[in-house]
């Protein structure tokens, strides 16, 4: 269990690329904030999310090949610097991308633990072979700077379990 225990107050920042997602992780950071937590959000801005101290919008897309995703490397990477997280909850594909990428060096360093919730893998039993091809190797790879993968259902949890 996290627990707060310093007059400093440890921060979370809850991350995708849809801000639609605060609906889904909005019993969790109203449990980070009952624990004392500093509690952001960052997405692309689409609405305004409640629940949370702060919310910051970066030029995500959810195409795996769209140029704004640099720029919103960039902005992350300097989000996560400046702002100290303890936690970096991470979800949707391109979300779990740009938020690992970004925390890699912190994570490294012990700075920062990261957890990423895959809301289905693209790569799955029948699925395309581009899928396994483009998001099964950049999977693998991310997973060495996850904490924590949480799945939500049985196909991905035993492919995790067996290969991340």
């Amino acid at each position: 269990m996290l627990e707060t225990t310093s007059a400093i107050p440890r921060r979370v920042l809850f991350l995708s690329n849809t801000a639609n997602f605060s609906k889904f992780n909005l019993p969790y950071m109203k449990w980070f904030h009952g624990q004392g937590w500093q509690v952001d959000y960052c997405s692309a801005g689409e609405e305004t999310v409640a629940e949370c101290d702060r919310q910051f919008s970066i030029p995500i897309a959810r195409s795996p090949f769209s140029l704004s995703n640099v720029a919103a490397y960039r902005q992350l990477k300097g989000i996560l610097r400046e702002n100290g997280y303890d936690l970096l909850h991470c979800h949707t594909p391109m979300g779990g991308v740009l938020g690992r990428l970004a925390a890699k060096k912190l994570w490294k360093q012990k700075k920062i633990k990261v957890i990423y919730t895959a809301h289905g893998f693209h790569f799955y039993k029948g699925a395309p072979l581009l899928n396994w091809l483009l998001y099964y190797p950049m999977e693998k790879w991310l997973s060495r700077c996850t904490d924590v993968i949480v799945t939500i259902n049985e196909e991905d949890y035993e492919r995790a379990k067996k290969s991340f």
